[in-house]
């Protein structure tokens, strides 16, 4: 009796704690089906913040062909763009207006977390609670010189003994911003000419004599320049990475590493121009978005980058894909928002004077 009435007891509670596990169940396992019922019907807005026609707009609109049939419930995908600042208008509008349920998408450029770091009244976001997604590819910016000054080597623009060079530059931008960098901090014998509003501007320039030369992402001079370069009319005199790109024409070319002379300088190389240019073409969503959401649009992007028919899109706009995930972007702009105080103040007096 003893024993029938033990086994009934461990039997009831057998029932209630499998009655609790059941109840508790529906809150795990039907997640993903939770995501697809919120985003069947509904419309997915991606907000680029620059206008029509440029670079960001053309990564958004070929991801935006794509991404829809990677997210749960396969949801429409749009492309809307916010231009204004450099993207902090788009910035400040993801973290304040977008909505927050999963459906508001910002594509805005990562070298503006400077601004915040250095107290730009503009700034109305906080780059560490945005919930980050993807970046497509990272940039690296190199120096680009015309063959018909005779320079060959970035060394040569270290001597006393040089002739000055000109640096095409974009006010407010990371073309312009390498360059007074270069001057200011390693000593480099350049004069910064400003004023071109983009780099097929600065390209003419540095055709016609204008200019000697320019910074620009290997991205985009692989597409507009490439002939230029493998066949010596222009020359790549270094490289703002601390790793060398392994798909350069030659190899040798100096990085940070090479073109520093001390941690300082390595540090204001890669906190005011390599980490920032890493995650340029940024994809986020505000803060307060359901974390299972966030997960699912970070997984859709990760797939839309492996997806055969959206890479054949890509290839076919000259795009090029080599992504970061969420984490990964998370990562870097740690590093950049926890620039130490002294390096911090030096990047701000450099950048914004100029």
């Amino acid at each position: 009796m003893q024993k029938f009435v033990c086994l009934s007891i461990a039997l009831v509670a057998l029932i209630v704690r499998s009655s609790c596990i059941w109840a508790m169940a529906p809150d795990l396992a039907p997640r993903e089906d939770d995501v697809a019922a919120f985003y069947t019907g509904k419309t997915v807005r991606i907000i680029v913040g620059y206008p029509p026609g440029g670079g960001y707009d053309a990564y958004s609109r070929v991801i935006g062909r794509h991404l829809g049939k990677h997210i749960p419930g396969n949801p429409t995908v749009v492309v809307d763009n916010m231009a204004g600042a450099g993207s902090i208008v788009a910035a400040n509008h993801i973290f304040n207006v977008a909505l927050k349920d999963g459906t508001s998408i910002g594509n805005i450029s990562g070298p503006i977390i400077l601004e915040q770091l250095f107290g730009n009244s503009a700034v109305r976001f906080d780059m560490a609670k945005f919930r980050y997604l993807a970046v497509p590819i990272p940039e690296t910016y190199l120096l680009l010189v015309h063959r018909r000054i005779g320079i060959t080597k970035f060394e040569q623009l270290l001597s006393a003994n040089q002739k000055q060079i000109t640096i095409g530059g974009v006010p407010n931008n990371t073309i312009e911003h390498a360059a007074v960098i270069i001057r200011d901090v390693v000593g480099a014998n350049v004069k910064v000419v400003s004023g071109y509003k983009g780099t097929s501007d600065i390209r003419s320039a540095m055709e016609s004599g204008e200019i000697d030369g320019f910074f620009n992402t290997w991205t985009s001079a692989r597409i507009a320049a490439l002939e230029l370069i493998n066949n010596g009319e222009w020359l790549i005199l270094a490289q703002l990475t601390d790793v060398g790109l392994p798909d350069l024409p030659k190899n040798n070319i100096p990085t940070i590493g090479a073109i520093s002379r001390t941690e300082e300088q390595r540090q204001l190389l890669r906190l005011g121009i390599s980490v920032p240019s890493a995650f340029a073409k940024l994809y986020l969503m505000p803060p307060g978005v359901a974390e299972n959401r966030a997960q699912a649009m970070e997984s859709a992007f990760m797939e839309t980058f492996g997806d055969r028919d959206f890479l054949k899109d890509a290839e076919k706009a000259k795009i090029e894909i080599g992504p970061l995930s969420g984490a990964q972007t998370a990562s870097l702009v740690t590093q950049v928002l926890q620039t130490p105080a002294d390096l911090k103040i030096k990047l701000k007096n450099i950048l914004h004077k100029q």
